[in-house]
């Protein structure tokens, strides 16, 4: 071939890898010219939002910040994991509800990966980050040129060198993360999230746990509370399955091996590959589901996300499969089983986070939540410790102090949640009566066009002879009906509007009740929740400004300043 043509080839070739991604022959054409970068294996789909962990090799390791819609280090989201199996084998993969938190803080990240985060993950109405707890979740499977990176030396970048690594025991996965561990803390301690006034505790690379990874599949924060709980996959109108992942999808044909990371679309939290490709291992043992909760006893390890072998059934984010450690043939290894990486912390590390830690349960049970005006069990309790001159009495009030405190964490945790779900009610009871506001306006112009009708029927009748009349009268009747009718219905509807105004400004008064620092708190995450340009999303948007502002009106003592007009469409009021 003459070079001009080479050169013509090879720009063609570079045009289809930026319009469609390079098959695999052309893959290993491009890598044996010399045109695939170490980007290409470890980032080919670059985005402002990464945080990327350097590694050896010219290459990196490509994380997604999470959020969880919690404040607080005590604090924790209860969730609904798993999916429904109505088989015969029921018992090992049900929805059951789990508790998710996580020890990290966006504070604890280094100060230009906090920038990044920051922006990724504002969700707040006033472009905030809602939630004081994160964690790292990795954007792509772990591929065969970061794999030898770490476990081996710089190999030559080919046509393998973007796909995951597998074939690879669940024990050799932990020894990667203990590798590349020690590689950031010797080679560059400053990407690693640290904590204020300790000097011994660092961020954790590790094995995400079997609630990280689904959450994060699932869309994590980038997906209402409702799509995380109901959606077998996650929001992707337009798209089908097939587009998110390398699976067995019955019209495709078979795939002998995993495709390159990045390959498909991203689920919405921008993470590649979690559907499909290869199976992921994760740090967690695998628990039965039984009763809607894990069973006892623990097991193997658990596999998520499915993979290239796998139907459409089994690439939910929800599907739980069991695989033993061992076998008797040795380690368990398989060519469709890879995994991912996630970045934590320790639960209590030193200096000021283990003080917060201590100060939120010295708190716990002193909130106006749940100490009455002018009594507080805590400080009573206290005051008889350190009065008592007994130390099995001091045991024993110490012991019933912490009882107090875990039945206060229970109470607490139930007016919070009350409290939001009442600030959701006032959402939908606004949306409500902009709804029927909209059918109300709908009747009133039927009613004014049958009356306008009426009233040329009326004059027409008023300039014809009486012997041609009798036509317009059996107009005149028809459309009589219409009028009464269309009456009763804007009549119906001012009914209706008020009842439900009612309802909400009732609403508005019992939310002044509650704690406002702790209202206004879930007041933020129930806006962080409205995602989407979907028409309710939209509404609902529209919805919580006019609750805001009542709510604002109605802590000012001005009650009489809420007005139905304020939550009708523009459209709608009179």
């Amino acid at each position: 071939m003459s070079r001009p043509w080479f050169y013509l080839t090879l720009i063609l070739a570079l045009g289809l890898v930026t319009a469609f991604g390079p098959s695999a022959d052309l893959w290993a054409q491009l890598s044996r010219s010399g045109q695939v970068s170490p980007k290409d294996v470890y980032n080919p789909k670059p985005d402002p939002a990464d945080l990327i962990y350097p590694m050896p090799c010219d290459l990196g390791m490509v994380f997604k910040a999470v959020s969880l819609p919690v404040n607080g280090r005590l604090k924790d989201v209860k969730t609904f994991l798993g999916t429904e199996d109505n088989g015969p084998n029921g018992f090992l993969d049900r929805k059951y509800s789990t508790f998710l938190g996580s020890a990290l803080s966006l504070n604890d990240l280094p100060p230009e990966q906090k920038e990044i985060a920051t922006k990724s993950l504002a969700t707040g109405q006033d472009g905030q980050v809602y939630g004081d707890q994160i964690f790292l979740f990795g954007k792509y499977e772990v591929t065969v040129a970061q794999w030898e990176a770490i476990m081996g030396s710089c190999a030559p970048i080919n046509a393998d060198s973007a796909k995951p690594k597998t074939g690879i025991s669940w024990y050799e996965a932990l020894i990667f993360t203990e590798k590349y561990m020690t590689y950031l803390l010797k080679e560059h301690p400053e990407v690693m999230p640290t904590f204020p006034e300790d000097n011994r505790d660092v961020g954790i690379v590790r094995l995400p746990t079997d609630a990280e990874w689904e959450y994060a599949a699932r869309g994590g924060h980038a997906v209402s509370s409702l799509d995380l709980r109901n959606e077998p996959l996650f929001p992707h109108e337009g798209f089908k399955e097939a587009d998110f992942g390398l699976f067995m999808d019955g019209v495709s044909p078979p795939a002998s091996s995993p495709g390159r990371i990045g390959l498909f679309r991203p689920n919405p939290l921008g993470v590649y590959d979690t559907v499909g490709n290869v199976a992921e291992m994760t740090g967690d043992p695998f628990k039965m589901t039984v009763g809607s909760r894990l069973h006892g006893a623990t097991g193997g390890f658990v596999r998520k996300g499915g993979s290239f072998r796998s139907g459409s059934a089994d690439i939910q984010p929800g599907r739980r499969f069991e695989v033993a450690h061992f076998y008797r043939t040795g380690p368990t290894v398989a060519n469709d089983l890879g995994f991912r990486l996630t970045v934590s912390a320790v639960a209590a590390p030193g200096g000021a986070r283990f003080k917060q830690l201590s100060k939120e349960w010295e708190a716990i049970g002193q909130a106006p939540q749940t100490a009455s005006a002018g009594v507080n069990p805590v400080e009573k309790l206290r005051r008889l410790i350190d009065a008592s001159s007994d130390e099995q009495e001091k045991a024993t009030l110490e012991s019933l102090l912490n009882d107090f405190k875990d039945f206060s964490v229970v109470v607490e945790r139930e007016k919070e949640a009350a409290i939001r779900a009442q600030c959701q009610s006032l959402l939908h009871a606004a949306y409500s009566i902009r709804n029927t506001g909209r059918r109300r306006l709908f009747s009133e112009m039927n009613l004014r066009h049958v009356r306008e009708d009426m009233e040329k029927v009326k004059r027409e009748l008023r300039s014809v002879p009486a012997n041609q009349r009798e036509r317009l009268n059996e107009v005149m009747s028809m459309l009589k009906p219409r009028e009464i009718r269309n009456q009763e219905e804007v009549a119906n509807f001012d009914r209706a509007i008020r009842n439900q105004f009612n309802y909400y400004k009732s609403l508005i008064e019992d939310t002044t009740e509650v704690d406002g620092k702790v209202l206004d708190e879930q007041l933020k995450f129930v806006f962080a929740d409205i995602k989407g340009d979907d028409v309710f999303s939209q509404e609902m948007r529209k919805c919580f400004d006019t609750v805001y502002g009542h709510l604002e009106l109605a802590f000012q003592g001005l009650p009489d300043q809420i007005k139905v007009e304020d939550v009708l469409d523009q459209d709608s009021r009179s």
